[in-house]
C-alpha cells in the first residue's frame, strides 16, 4: 500500500490486488458497499491520514475509487473546510426548533450535488479502455477531427488490454468535456484521475506518446 500526499487537503493511496486479498475484498465488494469493504476503506482513511500527517476531521470528505490497469485500487480522499461549515450550518438549522430548516429547496439541492458522483475530470484527464487498437477506431477518428485534444495510446501487458489517454491542449474545444464523454458509447473511461494517470505513465507501455488518435485513424482509415 503507497500513500502521497497531493496538496493540503487531498491524499491519494495505491491499494494492490495482494492488500485487497490479504484483507479478504474484491472489487465488488468495494463498488457495492458492502460492510466488509466498507470498514476497510475507513481503516485506510485513518492509515493514510496518519501517514502523511493529515487532519481528517473535516464534516466533508470526498473519495473517488478508481480502479488501474493491474487491478490495483487508487484512492484519492479529499477534504474541504468551507463544504464542512455548510454541513454544520445545515446541521444546526435542522436542530432548531419549528420549521425544518433542512429541507428547504436550496439545502436538498446542495445536498444533492455534493452527494453526485465525479463523472467530470478535474485537471480534463480522462483515460479509456479497449480490448484492442481496433476497438479504438471510432473513438480516434472523433478526437482527430476536435482541435486542442492531446491523446496517447498505452498497452498494459497483464490485461492485454490498450488505453487511450486523453489530455486538453492548446485552445480545447468549448465543450471538450462533453465530447470526451460522448465518447463512452465506443469504449469504457475507467478513470479521470490524476494518480491514475501518474501509474499508467510509471507502468505501462507507452506505444503512441502525442497524437495518437490521428495516428491510429490514419492507419486504420
Amino acid at each position: 500500500m503507497k500513500f502521497r500526499k497531493i496538496n493540503d487537503t487531498t491524499i491519494n493511496c495505491i491499494i494492490t490486488q495482494d492488500d485487497l486479498k490479504k484483507h479478504g475484498i474484491d472489487l465488488d465488494d468495494l463498488f457495492d458497499r458492502r460492510k466488509n469493504a466498507v470498514e476497510f476503506i475507513r481503516r485506510i482513511i485513518l492509515k493514510a491520514a496518519s501517514s502523511v500527517n493529515l487532519n481528517i476531521k473535516n464534516d466533508y470528505t470526498s473519495m473517488r475509487i478508481s480502479v488501474l490497469p493491474d487491478q490495483s485500487v487508487s484512492l484519492t480522499i479529499s477534504q474541504d473546510p468551507v463544504e464542512s461549515a455548510k454541513i454544520r450550518e445545515h446541521k444546526e438549522m435542522a436542530a432548531q426548533p419549528g420549521e425544518n430548516r433542512y429541507d428547504a429547496p436550496e439545502v436538498k439541492k446542495r445536498a444533492s450535488v455534493r452527494r453526485a458522483p465525479a463523472l467530470i475530470s478535474d485537471n480534463g484527464t480522462y483515460i479509456y479502455q479497449f480490448p484492442s487498437v481496433m476497438d479504438s477506431v471510432k473513438c480516434c477518428r472523433i478526437l482527430a477531427s476536435c482541435k486542442g485534444i492531446e491523446t496517447s495510446l498505452y498497452f498494459v501487458r497483464e490485461t492485454g488490454n490498450y488505453y487511450l489517454i486523453i489530455g486538453k491542449g492548446i485552445d480545447p474545444a468549448e465543450d471538450y468535456s462533453s465530447i470526451v464523454l460522448s465518447l463512452n458509447e465506443f469504449g469504457k473511461m475507467v478513470s479521470c484521475d490524476e494518480a491514475a494517470l501518474a501509474y499508467m505513465k510509471e507502468h505501462s507501455e507507452c506505444i503512441l506518446r502525442s497524437r495518437a488518435a490521428q495516428q491510429i485513424s490514419e492507419i486504420y482509415s
